[in-house]
């Protein structure tokens, strides 16, 4: 287990995340991703595998959520509503140099697994409320 970031380190990280965050923001809040001449590219795994990835809907659903639409940001990928307020708990408790109480949060094996049996999972029969809508 390393020691906590200095505090310049993290506001550092924080200024450079930023502008990159908002960019972002605004390119989900501006374009469409299902709209023609789209930046956004699609799903290569999908394309060559025809296969949901876990990350299949991901651009939709931030879409979706730069809009408030809360229910079609479930639709398309249900990790995102679920994962979003996680990632946001563990950059804020880094950026205080704190940490969250769960520890399974900074185990990269629980993510790895999650992403995995949420991929699988959503393409088997019967997990099709998993499949981006």
């Amino acid at each position: 287990m390393s020691a906590p970031a200095p505090v310049g380190r993290r506001g550092a990280a924080l200024a450079a995340a930023l502008p990159v965050l908002a960019a972002g923001a605004w390119l989900l809040q501006r374009f469409d991703p299902t709209a023609a001449g789209s930046p956004f590219p699609p799903c290569l795994f999908r394309h060559l595998t025809g296969l949901y990835c876990p990350g299949c809907g991901l651009t939709r659903a931030l879409h979706a959520l730069a809009h408030g639409d809360v229910a079609a940001t479930w639709a398309m990928n249900p990790l995102v509503p679920v994962a979003l307020p996680l990632l946001a708990a563990m950059a804020a408790a880094w950026l205080l140099g704190k940490r969250l109480p769960w520890r399974a949060a900074y185990d990269g094996r629980a993510w790895i697994a999650a992403l995995l049996a949420f991929g699988v999972l959503r393409n088997l029969p019967g997990f099709g409320w998993l499949a981006p809508g």
